[in-house]
C-alpha cells in the first residue's frame, strides 16, 4: 500500500512537467502538419479585357457618312501593304466624255518622338493611317490605286531626297515648304513616321522660324504673302492637328489672327491683306482651307467661326447664274480651276450641297486634263477639280478619276518628280512652268492622295470645334 501511494506521488511529481511538454509538442506537431501540408488554394484568375474608346461620334462632324462610319478605327500600328514603285504604267484607257510677337522656344520644340506612337485617326483623318489608305483606295480609286499610290511614294521619296539642309524647299521657300509638308502629312507621315520623320520635322522647325512677332510667315515676300502665309498656315494646322505638339498651337493662332485681320468687310481676302475693293478667289482658297484646318485642329481664335461663315457670302458673291460659275474677282471671267475653288470653298464649309455648288459642278463637266495642251495654271487646276468632283461624287467623278489619275501617273518623271505640263509640252503661256519641280511634284502628289485625304463630305461650320481635353478628330496613343 505504501508502495502504491508512493508510487502515485511520484507519477504526479513527474506528469505536471512532463505531460505539459508532451501537450506542448503533440500541438506544435500538430501546427506544423497544417501549415506544411495544407493544399494550397489557387489563386483566383483575372480576365483583362482591353476596350477600345468609343467611336468619335461622326454625326457631330459630318452627315451622309453611314457608309465610311462602318470602317473601324485602327492603330497604326499594322504592317503598311507593299506598294512597288515600279509598277508599270497605267493602261491607256478609252477617253471618257466628262458628264479643288513671341518668338518660339526652339529647345521647348522637342518634336522627335523617342517611342513610335501608333496613330488612331479618326472623323476627317481616319483615311490617312496605313489601314485607311489601303481601305480608301479600295473603295474610291478602282483600277487606279495601285498606280496612284506608287506615284505618291516615290514623290515623297524625291522630296525628301531634295529637301534643303534648313527643313526648306524652294523657290519661294514658305509655300513650297508648306507644300511639301502637306503632301507628308495628307500621307499619314508625321514626327514619328519611320521612314519620313526627320523630313517633317525639319519642315516643321523651318515654318516655325519663318513665322514673325506679328505671327507672319513671310518675311519678305510681298505680293504673294497671302499665298505664302494661307499655305504655311495650312501646313502648320494640319500639323498641329495630327501631333498635337503643344509649341505648335500658338504658332497656328498667331498665324490664324492673321488671316482673321486681313479679312475684308465682305468676307474675302486680297493680295497684301489689304482691305480696298478687290477680292480674289484664288487668295481665298488657301484662307479658307487654312481657317478649316486650324478649326478641326482646335485653334481658339475669337472670330474664326464667323471669319469661315463671312467666306462664305464672299464666295458666293462672284457665283455668276447665267453661266453656272464662280469668278476670279467678280461674276465675270474665271478659269475651271478658278470654279472648282469656289466649290471646294463651300464644301469645306459645309454647304457643298448648294445651288451653287450643283450649278458650278455641271459647269465643271467640261473640264480637262489634258498634259499636251495644259491651261496657263494646269496643276493648280487640276489640284482644285479633283477635290471638288470627289466630294460630290457620282459620274462626273468616276469620268474625272478615269482621267486624271491615268494623266498624272503616266507623266511622271522616272525620278519621282513632275515637270509642268506647260514646260513639258513647250507651251510657254503656262505660268507654271516658272515654279519649279517642287511646285509641280507637290501638286501631282496632293491631287493623287485626293482618295483619302479627307473623308468625302463636309457638314456646315456649326458643328462644335475641339475644345481643351477632349477628343477631336486625331488621337493618338502611345503604347
Amino acid at each position: 500500500m505504501k508502495l502504491d501511494k508512493h508510487m502515485r506521488m511520484l507519477l504526479n511529481h513527474l506528469w505536471g512537467p512532463t505531460g505539459s511538454i508532451i501537450l506542448h509538442i503533440l500541438i506544435i506537431f500538430a501546427l506544423v502538419k497544417l501549415v506544411v501540408f495544407k493544399t494550397v488554394e489557387k489563386a483566383p484568375e483575372v480576365e483583362v479585357i482591353m476596350v477600345e474608346p468609343e467611336s468619335v461620334d461622326l454625326e457631330e462632324f459630318q452627315q451622309d457618312l453611314e457608309k465610311l462610319d462602318e470602317m473601324p478605327d485602327m492603330p497604326d500600328d499594322m504592317t503598311p501593304p507593299e506598294i512597288a514603285t515600279d509598277v508599270e504604267q497605267p493602261p491607256d484607257v478609252e477617253e471618257v466624255a466628262p458628264a479643288t510677337e513671341d518668338a518660339v522656344d526652339f529647345a521647348a520644340l522637342d518634336i522627335q518622338n523617342d517611342i513610335q506612337s501608333p496613330l488612331v485617326m479618326k472623323g476627317l483623318f481616319k483615311g490617312r493611317s496605313s489601314s485607311g489608305r489601303h481601305a480608301m483606295l479600295g473603295k474610291y480609286a478602282g483600277r487606279w490605286g495601285k498606280y496612284t499610290e506608287s506615284a505618291v511614294i516615290k514623290a515623297l521619296d524625291w522630296l525628301k531626297k531634295h529637301q534643303n539642309s534648313d527643313g526648306s524647299w524652294g523657290p519661294n521657300k514658305t509655300a513650297m515648304t508648306g507644300l511639301g509638308l502637306l503632301t507628308f502629312l495628307a500621307h499619314g507621315e508625321t514626327t514619328s513616321s519611320e521612314k519620313y520623320g526627320e523630313t517633317v520635322e525639319k519642315g516643321i522647325k523651318y515654318l516655325v522660324s519663318r513665322q514673325d512677332a506679328s505671327g507672319r510667315f513671310c518675311k519678305t515676300e510681298t505680293q504673294p504673302g497671302p499665298y505664302a502665309h494661307g499655305i504655311a498656315t495650312y501646313a502648320i494646322s494640319e500639323a498641329y492637328g495630327l501631333t498635337r505638339i503643344p509649341a505648335l498651337k500658338p504658332v497656328m493662332e498667331k498665324a490664324v489672327q492673321v488671316i482673321l485681320d486681313g479679312q475684308q468687310k465682305g468676307g474675302g481676302w486680297n493680295y497684301k491683306y489689304d482691305s480696298g475693293p478687290r477680292r480674289d478667289t484664288s487668295v481665298a482658297g488657301w484662307q479658307v482651307q487654312a481657317l478649316k484646318a486650324a478649326y478641326l485642329a482646335g485653334a481658339e481664335n475669337p472670330g474664326l467661326h464667323e471669319a469661315m461663315e463671312k467666306s462664305i457670302r464672299d464666295i458666293k458673291s462672284v457665283f455668276n447664274a447665267e453661266t453656272g460659275r464662280f469668278g476670279y474677282t467678280d461674276k465675270g471671267w474665271g478659269t475651271d480651276g478658278v470654279c472648282a475653288i469656289g466649290v471646294l470653298c463651300l464644301q469645306f464649309l459645309g454647304h457643298g450641297k448648294d445651288p451653287e455648288v450643283r450649278q458650278a459642278l455641271q459647269a465643271l463637266k467640261s473640264a480637262d486634263c489634258n498634259w499636251s495642251k495644259p491651261g496657263p495654271w494646269a496643276m493648280y487646276g487640276w489640284y482644285y477639280i479633283t477635290q471638288a468632283k470627289f466630294h460630290y461624287g457620282g459620274s462626273s467623278w468616276n469620268a474625272w478619276n478615269s482621267k486624271f489619275a491615268r494623266v498624272l501617273t503616266k507623266n511622271q518623271n522616272p525620278d519621282g518628280s513632275w515637270t509642268a505640263p506647260g514646260e513639258a509640252a513647250h507651251v510657254k503661256h503656262g505660268k507654271e512652268t516658272h515654279q519649279g519641280p517642287v511646285y509641280s511634284t507637290t501638286f501631282g502628289a496632293l491631287t493623287l492622295q485626293v482618295y483619302y485625304r479627307f473623308l468625302p463630305t463636309y457638314k456646315p461650320v456649326a458643328v462644335k470645334a475641339v475644345e481643351e481635353g477632349e477628343e477631336d478628330d486625331v488621337k493618338i496613343d502611345v503604347i
